[in-house]
């Protein structure tokens, strides 16, 4: 059973993404690199075999790049939720102190006391959330942020010239600096939509390998 209540104010979404986590006295100071479960606008969830105590304090870098010359700001954040695994292995719910946990959230896909109005087909979950993203198209490559994430795509800024159904290869979390030449992960997408709000550009992409359920 998990302990403590189990805080989800935002929608979560499953990605894997690098992350850092610093704990601070009480109880220790300790980093580990871990990878998210899951993700959402104001909190993560990581698996690791490190103890962690309800209502302690931690310092999240994400997303987080060990070959990155900038290793990018850290936010506090508290844990809400610690599960042991029959494993031996303990999941980690943290939730971000709210201030910071907007600054994930400084998109202007949404116009401020305006309600979004939709008729589009999502078939997942999706998590409002700003990170670097590289799109590729032949030899033309697009370096942006997202608006929105979910586990089978992502919505990002761009006035590049797409076309409905065009092939992409999509890198996110996009982390430019310092990365080796041939480390760069790509998934295969194509452009499903566009989205004008507020005189930004969206452009929504499906990750065409990601159709099975992960194994969580």
């Amino acid at each position: 059973m998990p302990e403590g209540k189990d805080l989800r104010f935002r929608q979560r979404v499953r990605m894997d993404m690098p992350v850092r986590i610093r704990q601070v006295p009480p109880p220790r100071e300790y980093v580990e690199i871990k990878t998210t479960l899951d993700v959402s606008r104001n909190g993560l969830l990581f698996r690791t075999r490190e103890t962690y105590e309800m209502n302690g304090t931690v310092w999240v870098t994400m997303p987080y790049s060990v070959r990155a010359e900038d290793k990018g700001p850290e936010f506090p954040a508290t844990i809400v939720r610690v599960i042991k695994q029959s494993s031996g292995d303990i999941e980690v719910g943290v939730q971000f102190h709210s201030a910071h946990a907007d600054k994930w959230n400084h998109s202007v896909y949404t116009i401020p006391g305006k309600p979004t109005t939709t008729t589009e087909k999502r078939e997942k979950n999706r998590v409002r959330m700003t990170l670097p993203v590289r799109v590729r198209s032949g030899m033309s490559l697009d370096e942006s942020v997202t608006l929105d994430v979910s586990r089978t795509g992502v919505l990002f800024v761009s006035s590049q010239p797409y076309a409905i159904g065009q092939k992409v290869f999509v890198v996110i979390p996009y982390q430019p600096t310092g990365m080796i030449s041939g480390t760069l992960v790509e998934e295969p997408a194509e452009i499903i939509r566009f989205v004008e709000r507020a005189g930004v550009r969206g452009v929504a992409v499906r990750f065409t390998a990601r159709e099975a359920p992960r194994p969580y």
